[in-house]
């Protein structure tokens, strides 16, 4: 088997464990509240990203590549791997499922705006033009086809902020230059170092019963750490490109796995809201940057 076939395959199992992540969330945070699972989660995710270190023998780069840049790591943690993770485990308690699914992957959209503003990269208008037909696409999600009746709800609000941080926290790892399996574990570590710094303010439930501690290393180890494991052999293997456009089946796949684990009823207005950004995140990628 050759190499791009490989990690063509490495790219649609990380896809397909990233998809379980909204039904996992879901299940999680409708028995738990969401600090407490994002603090188990990231627990969870940074022991396991540690162990992939030890493995392979990069440990010893953890101190080396942390005093190149130590605030970088810090904070980008901190936003990525604390603050969006709080905000996205809220949006699963105040939505249903596949719109906090299709509401916080218009993250690719913002990742345009953000790295024009913030790094002042240069944007087509072909980019610009994905970014407004992507947010008609949250337009007629919130709006359910009835155009005058936006639901701006503070789970929407929430679903977006998540987005937002995602988007920064890639736009600044995009411009970093770090060992990637070392620099994910640093992000969990301190994301984790955040999470555990707020627990007084927010209360932590130490009273998760078996069933839920199984959900939770589930998704702290597979979803998370397992999954960005083989995306990035991917990425190793074969083009960006096509592991990008792979990545487009997440939110799909994302919702068929909601409609039939949770039976949560999916419009045609749901659909197509998610086919519109889908579609204009595809177009950004392919073409917008040419």
């Amino acid at each position: 088997m050759g190499d791009a076939r490989k990690g063509t395959i490495y790219a649609l199992v990380a896809v397909l464990l990233f998809a379980t992540l909204g039904t996992g969330f879901k299940l999680s945070v409708s028995r738990l509240d969401s600090f407490t699972v994002t603090v188990v989660m990231g627990a969870v995710a940074t022991v396991a990203l540690f162990l992939n270190l030890l493995v392979k023998g990069k440990a010893r780069l953890v101190t080396e590549e942390f005093r190149r840049m130590p605030r970088f790591f810090v904070a980008a943690g901190i936003i990525g791997l604390g603050v969006q993770q709080i905000l996205c485990l809220r949006a699963y308690e105040l939505l249903p499922a596949f719109q906090a699914v299709i509401l916080t992957y218009t993250y690719p959209l913002m990742m345009v705006v953000l790295a024009r503003l913030v790094y002042r990269e240069r944007t087509t208008p072909l980019s610009v033009f994905c970014v407004l037909l992507g947010f008609g696409g949250v337009y007629l999600l919130l709006s359910e086809g009835r155009f005058m009746a936006l639901d701006l709800s503070p789970g929407v609000a929430v679903a977006l902020l998540t987005a937002l941080a995602f988007a920064l926290f890639c736009v600044m790892i995009k411009h970093g230059r770090f060992d990637v399996e070392v620099g994910m574990f640093l992000f969990n570590l301190f994301g984790l170092f955040f999470l555990l710094c707020l627990a007084p303010f927010f209360g932590f439930d130490p009273a998760i019963d078996p069933g839920q501690l199984l959900v939770l290393i589930y998704l702290g180890v597979f979803p998370t750490a397992v999954a960005f494991i083989l995306w990035n052999r991917a990425l190793h293997l074969t083009r960006t490109g096509r592991c990008s456009n792979i990545a487009l089946l997440t939110p799909l796949l994302s919702l068929l796995i909601i409609s039939l684990v949770l039976g949560e009823r999916i419009t045609l207005h749901h659909l197509a809201g998610l086919l519109i950004i889908v579609v204009s995140v595809f177009i950004n990628i392919n073409f917008g940057e040419s």
